[in-house]
């Protein structure tokens, strides 16, 4: 590619990106000197994303046409689920802290085995970092289910930190753009 006919982002979406960063970035340090708060807020906002989940999930179930009805009655039946998960979120933000825990475990004890299986046998390059960090995020998980309390400060640790550094890299990217921008 040429460099007239290199496709530079606008100016407006660099600063969107830019005022990301700075949030994501400020998002980080406020985790760090306020854990505690920051888990609730992060459990309300997971409660309010499964009740809205579950709403939206029944709704499009009953509303839809051509859908057969036994996939219909497992779509509501998800949604039912989903909308008790998030009022009980809601109920008791403890609990939900308990539960964000248990599906953030869940995930990363999925994404390390997955992480795993993809690297094993397959003779690429920096597959044994594969493996090593797929064992690392499983370990990780287990110890998050079998020490609670740690991994809910663990939790946070983890959550502050990938903000703060998200957070650099997008202004670094923002600052970056803007140096290659046009002006619209």
């Amino acid at each position: 590619m040429t460099e007239t006919t290199r496709i530079t982002p606008s100016r407006t979406r660099i600063w969107l990106r830019l005022a990301a960063g700075v949030a994501t970035f400020i998002l980080g340090i406020v985790a760090f000197a306020w854990p505690a708060a920051t888990l609730r807020v992060v459990a309300f906002v997971f409660g309010i994303n499964l009740l809205l989940l579950g709403i939206v999930r029944i709704l499009q179930m009953l509303l839809s046409s051509g859908v057969p009805t036994a996939h219909r009655a497992l779509g509501v039946l998800f949604g039912l689920v989903a909308l008790v998960a998030g009022i009980l979120c809601l109920a008791n933000l403890a609990t939900s802290l308990s539960l964000l825990l248990l599906i953030v475990a869940l995930g990363w004890i999925v994404d390390g085995l997955g992480e795993i299986f993809l690297a094993v046998g397959r003779g690429e390059p920096g597959g044994g970092w594969r493996i090593a960090v797929g064992v690392l995020i499983v370990l990780a998980a287990t110890a998050m289910l079998v020490w609670p309390g740690l991994g809910l400060a663990t939790f946070v640790l983890i959550g502050a930190t990938t903000l703060v550094f998200a957070g650099i890299c997008l202004i670094l990217a923002a600052i970056a753009g803007l140096r290659t921008a046009h002006p619209a």
